[in-house]
Formats: structure tokens, C-alpha cells, sequence
């Protein structure tokens, strides 16, 4: 779909739609594990972002394409991109831009060895440290230390407030809401999720509004409100209609068909 999509985009000489496709392309092989291939796309994309002054997307592909050297341990083109990246993050004045640039540069020094760049790098503003914090929650999160990494959300959390950043907040909120849910603390993930909400409504994230509210609707399944639940899933299913996200279209189609089999309509669950 990608591949045609861009095709239409370089017909009609659209060079923003043309590089959007080529990085959504680019996404995909790297999930494939073409790395090559995705570097050598995400080059084509930032071509394109600069001749269309883009310079967050700009940014973006260079943060991609640092990565990418990163991986191939090309520290030294790694560092270029990343440099460049924090650059454009900061005449965007991205703080959270900004912060996650720094934190690879700072990895780039201690790899290098270069200890006293790495600390000075390291030696971040709130927001750098709202990063790492939320890095280190990430990692107990995959090693199942719910706890520690509950500790690690809401001192985040705490520091995205007093930075104003309200996708900061909500991407804190949302992990300790699926903290919950996995402690069984319906009520409190409820609580986490709804306030997120309101968030991602605030910064007109309609895939983050989508998220939040099938996790809403999962809650009241549980607790067997199934009228509830069907209303957030209609709601749901509209907005990743919106965002031609056809997976998540997909998953509440399903969730659907669920709630409508626990209410004993059969043939609306079939349809």
C-alpha cells in the first residue's frame, strides 16, 4: 500500500506526502531487518525534508539514521547525525528532541571512552532526566520488575509536569496505567487512563485517544459493562478509521464482535 501510495505522491509531485511514504517504508524494513535498505530510504526521505524545510522531520530521519550507524557500529557517522539532529531540535526548541539527542551522544562518548564528554553530556536539564527515567522504567518493565518500574513512571511523571509537557504526562500516565492492569488494580488503570486521555485530546493525538480508550473499554469488559465497553470501542473504531490505521480498525471490529456475543446478539457479532 506504501509502495503505491508513493507512487501516486511522485505522479503528483508531492514531495511531503512522497517522504512521509518513504519513511513509513523505510519503518517497515528496518521491522524486517533490511537495514541497508532502510538507511538508503531514510536518506531519500531527508532529501526531501530539507528541500520541503522540514525541520523536525529532518530531525527525525537523522535521529533514524543515527540509530541505524549505531547498530552498524558506525560511531563516528553515528555522531554526525545525532549532532545535526540536536541542532535542529534546538531551533525547533524540542526539549524532549533535544534531550533524547544528547542521551546517544552521551552513549556515543562512553563507547568511545570519552568519559568526561559522557558525563558532561549526561548532566541533563528536568527533561533529560525525565528521559532517563522513563529509559530505566522501560527496563524493568521488560524484565517484569513492576515495582522499580512504577518508581521510575512517576518520578517521570512528576518531572514532565513541572516541564509543562503534556506528552510527556500522558506517556507516563499510560505506563503506569498498564502497571496497573497488571497488578489487577482495575480502578486505579481507569483512573491513569482516562486522565491520559483527556491529554492526548489536549494534543490532538488521535492514535494516542485511540490507545487510551480501547484500554478503557478492556476495563469495562471486565467489570462486565458491556454497554459501556461497546461504546468505547465504536468510539475507537472511528478514530483508527480516521488515522487509516486498518490493524487497529481490525482489533475493535473483533472487540466488538466480543461485547455483542456477551449481550447474546449473534447475528450483529457475525456480521
Amino acid at each position: 500500500m506504501f509502495q503505491h501510495a508513493l507512487q501516486l505522491h511522485r505522479q503528483a509531485r508531492d514531495l511531503v506526502g512522497e517522504a512521509y511514504n518513504l519513511e513509513k517504508l523505510a519503518k517497515i524494513r528496518l521491522r524486517q531487518n533490511k537495514v541497508g535498505d532502510a538507511e538508503e530510504i531514510f536518506e531519500c526521505a531527508l532529501q526531501l525534508r530539507r528541500q520541503t524545510q522540514s525541520l523536525v522531520r529532518e530531525a527525525y530521519n537523522l535521529q533514524k539514521l543515527g540509530k541505524i550507524c549505531l547498530q552498524q557500529n558506525k560511531l563516528e557517522k553515528a555522531e554526525e547525525m545525532f549532532e545535526r539532529a540536536l541542532q535542529l531540535r534546538r531551533q525547533t526548541q524540542s526539549l524532549e528532541g533535544e534531550a533524547y539527542n544528547l542521551e546517544e551522544l552521551g552513549e556515543i562518548r562512553l563507547r568511545h571512552n570519552k568519559l568526561d564528554e559522557a558525563e558532561e553530556i549526561q548532566t541533563q536539564d528536568l527533561v533529560g532526566e525525565a528521559y532517563n527515567f522513563e529509559k530505566v522504567g522501560g527496563i524493568c518493565l521488560q524484565h517484569n520488575k513492576l515495582d522499580e518500574a512504577e518508581e521510575m513512571f512517576e518520578r517521570a511523571l512528576q518531572l514532565r509536569r513541572q516541564t509543562h509537557s503534556l506528552v510527556g504526562e500522558a506517556y507516563n500516565l499510560e505506563k503506569l496505567g498498564e502497571i496497573c492492569l497488571q497488578h489487577n488494580k482495575l480502578d486505579e488503570a481507569k483512573e491513569m487512563f482516562q486522565r491520559t486521555l483527556q491529554l492526548r485530546k489536549q494534543t490532538q493525538s488521535l492514535d494516542g485517544e485511540a490507545y487510551n480508550l480501547e484500554e478503557l473499554g478492556e476495563i469495562r469488559l471486565r467489570h462486565n459493562k458491556l454497554y459501556e465497553a461497546e461504546e468505547m470501542f465504536e468510539c475507537t473504531l472511528q478514530l483508527r478509521s480516521q488515522t487509516q490505521d486498518l490493524v487497529g480498525e481490525a482489533y475493535n471490529l473483533h472487540m466488538l464482535a466480543e461485547v455483542r456475543l456477551r449481550q447474546n446478539k449473534l447475528d450483529e457479532a457475525n456480521a
